[in-house]
């Protein structure tokens, strides 16, 4: 039928005009977010989880087309480097001025969260934070920047961190690409939505605390933050441990710790490759000196993670020193 035809033309018409001017619409109203942590991002606290830009089950997708991700997930996780590190009170900031539409625990996923709506549509929302340390109250107008809690472990969460959402009209997006999760990852296309439109380092995975000790050391011990790191240590001490916590391990990422003497000898290493996907992972390793002292002077331990991203490796790591001395004064 003639007419039918027309229509569907006229609709064609007007759904490419709309993919037309799509993106200038979306860049003109796009918000300008502060990070929601006041932290140090690689330092106290580590990027853990993205938004998950693939809408198909089973599939995941963060703003690098990779896996830091879980599949369907809505939020930007903010991950402080172990249990004990809660009693830090690292603090949670609103990331655009606003109001607050709700404060309190809520229950569910969530715990206590904060939720503030901003211009044009756009929410922010703060989950798993700190009962005791809720600042604001809902309808109190906030600043960009102003302390909403603290990071904690409220609601359904297994270690402290920050979920923080944004979302536009009820739609999700992802501050790190300033994209829909409808609309997917395009290396191509990232505008992020931070201040100054620039992402910190893509971290495939992360060593967020090591150090060395001496004795073994205990999993849950590296878990809570528990463990004795020393700078300078005697030289009889037989047993030398260098330890670890690592974080968003994925299977095939390959790992490396190495102890070097202050030559630059390779003392002791260990190897080993991921078998499946593992988000928080303690490990250590003891090097032994049987009838003899070790020689004085610095020792470093080297600890490294690689993952294949896009075809290329990324490694992330840390390095950390002991000092061995025949007297020891311990700082």
């Amino acid at each position: 039928m003639p007419w039918y035809n027309g229509l569907m033309v006229k609709l064609c018409q007007i759904i490419l005009l709309l993919l037309t001017f799509t993106p200038f619409i979306k860049t003109a109203q796009a918000i300008e977010l502060q990070f929601p942590v006041a932290c140090q991002i690689m330092g106290n606290c580590w990027i853990s989880n993205h938004v998950d830009l693939n809408d198909s089950i089973g599939q995941i997708s963060d703003y690098k087309c990779e896996n830091k991700a879980t599949d369907n997930n809505k939020s930007t996780h903010i991950t402080l480097n172990s249990m004990n590190a809660i009693t830090n009170n690292v603090p949670v900031v609103a990331s655009a001025d606003g109001v607050v539409d709700f404060a309190g625990n809520g229950g569910g996923f969530c715990g206590t969260r904060v939720t503030i709506s901003h211009d044009k549509g756009w929410k922010t929302n703060y989950c798993h934070l700190d009962t005791k340390n809720l600042s604001v109250r809902e309808g109190q107008q906030v600043k960009s920047g102003q302390i909403l809690s603290s990071i904690g472990m409220t609601g359904q969460t297994q270690w402290p961190h920050l979920s923080f959402s944004v979302t536009r009209n009820g739609m999700v997006f992802d501050p790190f690409s300033g994209r829909s999760t409808i609309e997917g990852c395009a290396l191509s296309a990232e505008k992020p939505l931070w201040i100054g439109g620039k992402n910190p380092p893509y971290e495939p995975a992360a060593v967020i605390n090591a150090g060395f000790t001496v004795g073994y050391v205990k999993n849950q011990d590296i878990i809570n933050g528990a463990v004795q790191s020393a700078t300078i240590i005697d030289a009889k001490t037989p047993q030398l441990s260098l330890w670890s916590m690592m974080m968003n391990l994925r299977e095939g990422d390959e790992i490396e710790m190495v102890v070097q003497t202050p030559s630059g000898r390779v003392l002791n290493e260990v190897k080993q490759t991921i078998e499946s996907n593992i988000d928080y992972y303690p490990i250590y390793f003891s090097t032994l000196k049987k009838g003899f002292l070790w020689n004085a002077g610095q020792y470093k331990g080297i600890i490294k993670i690689t993952r294949d991203v896009n075809g290329k490796p990324i490694t992330s790591g840390r390095i950390v020193q002991i000092r061995m001395v025949d007297r020891p004064k311990y700082n």
